[in-house]
């Protein structure tokens, strides 16, 4: 079966197919370097009017906002780190260049001898 929304075909060239096929019950086809024969009782035309009330589209782009919000969020997502053995024990693997401090000792526990 030979679908012509497919085939690339010109709105003049089925025109023309549709006209031969009615003056001679067939018509010679040309598609992708070989000749069809159609007749009357392969092919079928009609005219369809259609009334469009809607038009769904998706974009390709779906959220195209890039601030410094975002960008921080990528940035801490992507150096976020668990340690091997213990996985309640986290940070954050920043490199040099990014890093807010080069080096840093926090108390773990709250006590008057640290």
């Amino acid at each position: 079966m030979i679908n012509f929304f497919d085939s690339g075909i010109t709105e003049e060239d089925k025109q023309k197919i549709f006209s031969e096929i009615e003056e001679n019950n067939f018509s010679d086809f040309d598609l992708n370097s070989f000749t069809y024969k159609l007749t009357a009782e392969m092919v079928s035309f009609k005219k369809v009017k259609k009334t469009l009330t809607e038009e769904k589209f998706l974009p390709g782009v779906i959220e195209p906002s890039f601030g410094i919000g975002r960008i921080i969020w990528s940035i801490l997502e992507h150096r976020f780190q668990k340690r091997v053995n213990d996985e309640k024990r986290t940070y954050f693997n920043f490199p040099p260049k990014i890093a807010p401090v080069k080096c840093s000792i926090l108390p773990l526990i709250s006590t008057k001898e640290f």
